[in-house]
């Protein structure tokens, strides 16, 4: 067993490979300090940015970063993780596939697929087994219905 709550030097979080909202290729989430990881999700304290760590803990941010690498490389996915920080060593406690706002997995498989990680086939399957409907949603960047939508997903990949 794993403990967050021994210290300063210890602590909790969840973080995603990429953000889960745009799709945007930056390290995504939460930490809270001397916490258990239900803390984190439970509203009991306000965590602190993903980015904040890196300041707080240099090493154990540092690993979270290799390891968030290590992960989406090997997953070929957007990855949701969560760890404990026990006396400054890092420990991972699951990931899983991330789950995302259908705008931010479109840009997501055409990133994956411009940064050689998967191809376009790949990404237009793993876009499509989402079963996103981007003409029906607000703010999304499909306008003019399924057809349009189609024709600006090909358009994406010339």
């Amino acid at each position: 067993m794993v403990f967050g709550n021994t210290g300063d030097n210890s602590g909790t979080g969840v973080c995603f490979t990429r953000d889960p909202s745009s799709g945007e290729k930056i390290f995504y989430g939460d930490y809270l300090t001397n916490a258990q990881g239900e803390d984190v999700v439970a509203g009991i304290r306000t965590p602190v940015r993903l980015a904040e760590l890196q300041k707080i803990m240099p090493k154990a941010y540092a690993q979270l970063e290799k390891v968030r690498v290590k992960l989406e490389g090997h997953y070929k996915d957007m990855q949701d993780m969560e760890f404990t920080i026990e006396e400054g060593k890092l420990y991972m406690l699951q990931t899983r596939t991330g789950k995302r706002t259908p705008s931010a997995a479109f840009k997501i498989a055409m990133d994956m697929a411009n940064e050689k990680l998967i191809n376009k086939e790949e990404a237009v399957l793993s876009y499509q087994a989402g079963r996103y409907r981007p003409s029906l949603l607000p703010g999304d960047r499909f306008q003019g219905g399924q057809e349009n939508a189609q024709q600006q997903n090909r358009r994406a990949w010339h």
